[in-house]
């Protein structure tokens, strides 16, 4: 039976590595970690954790699947993942960071089937996810931080969209804002069709088509030089719009630091409330940012505690959960101008 030590040799790294690859309890390259798992599936290695789930137990590793791209984890994402590590690491269970593609899919089912990883936690999710299929079909346990379009039998937590919406939509129609915009993710006109940004978007024209407020779109990447360009696009093409909201974090970011270079004042000349900002980000702004408050840590120990249920075999009558948030108003929204 091969040993850490083969693993290691044949990898080329420490035994040490081999165990942070398994494990995740420290960060690795990827390329160290794919040589590491190459050398695993070559050599047929269990490790110790694993054992006993092939005598009947169940794996004590839990893999956290989500697109890395260029950008990296944003820090709306790094809230989810804390959550869900944390609470994965209270319960016994290991949680490792698989940024992964969907080439990889067929190495968790791998690693799922040989007793390494008890489920999937899934972030990122599509209306039409591939990865979701395919990982159901292989009868690998999963939950989602986010739903698909048909999400039956899906074990879930994701935001409300309409309820969240609507606070934001609410508090700014009761300041006197009748002309507003919401700044979308640029990858929403693309072919992903990521939930969040899909239904953030219907809910917001929904509820504006019903209370009569004009609303209109502003493409963005979620980054602060984006939200620059949102902003100077917002003011050239739509300067009546008095109102926004922002649905990207740092975009939204990036949006309000770019004020003063074009001469406005928030808010004096123009509002802005987020309904995807963390807490811990909203005082990166000046005016602190007015937010409808994200439960990012909360829905990811959520996630986590569905997926363990689940890995133990037991019955969880509320698999599916929404999250909403609390209005935390704060110096970015006021009346709109009286002159403009």
């Amino acid at each position: 039976m091969a040993t850490r030590a083969d693993v290691a040799k044949l990898a080329g790294v420490s035994e040490s590595t081999v165990s942070y690859a398994i494990s995740g309890v420290r960060s690795i390259k990827d390329e160290t970690r794919q040589k590491v798992f190459k050398a695993i599936k070559e050599l047929d290695y269990r490790p110790h954790f694993a054992a006993g789930a092939l005598a009947g137990a169940k794996a004590k590793a839990l893999a956290l699947l989500f697109p890395g791209g260029e950008q990296g984890i944003s820090p709306v994402a790094l809230e989810y993942i804390t959550g869900a590590a944390n609470c994965a690491r209270e319960q016994g269970f290991h949680l490792i960071l698989w940024p992964g593609e969907d080439t990889e899919l067929n190495e968790i089912r791998s690693f799922s089937k040989s007793g390494m990883i008890g489920g999937v936690l899934l972030m990122e999710i599509q209306l039409e996810d591939p990865r979701v299929d395919f990982l159901r079909s292989a009868g690998v346990p999963i939950a989602l931080i986010g739903r698909t379009a048909d999400n039956k039998g899906l074990s879930y937590v994701d935001r409300d969209f309409a309820a969240t919406a609507k606070k934001a939509i609410d508090h700014l129609i009761k300041l006197g804002h009748k002309k507003i915009a919401y700044i979308q993710n640029s990858r929403a006109k693309g072919k992903l069709n990521v939930g969040v940004d899909v239904r953030n978007a219907k809910e917001i024209k929904s509820y504006c088509k019903k209370v009569g407020i004009s609303v209109v779109e502003i493409l963005s990447h979620n980054d602060a030089e984006s939200g620059r360009n949102a902003l100077i696009t917002l003011r050239k093409e739509h300067p009546e719009v008095t109102g926004v909201i922002g649905l990207n974090d740092l975009a939204t970011i990036g949006f309000i630091s770019a004020a003063k270079e074009i001469g406005l004042e928030i808010p004096k000349d123009l509002s802005i409330i987020s309904i995807n900002t963390p807490n811990n980000q909203v005082h990166m702004t000046w005016p602190s940012l007015t937010t409808i408050q994200l439960p990012a840590h909360q829905m990811g120990r959520a996630a986590a505690e569905l997926l363990m249920h689940l890995v133990r075999g037991e019955e969880n009558p509320n698999s599916q959960q929404l999250f909403v948030g609390d209005l935390e108003v704060r110096g970015t929204t006021a009346k709109p101008p009286t002159k403009r």
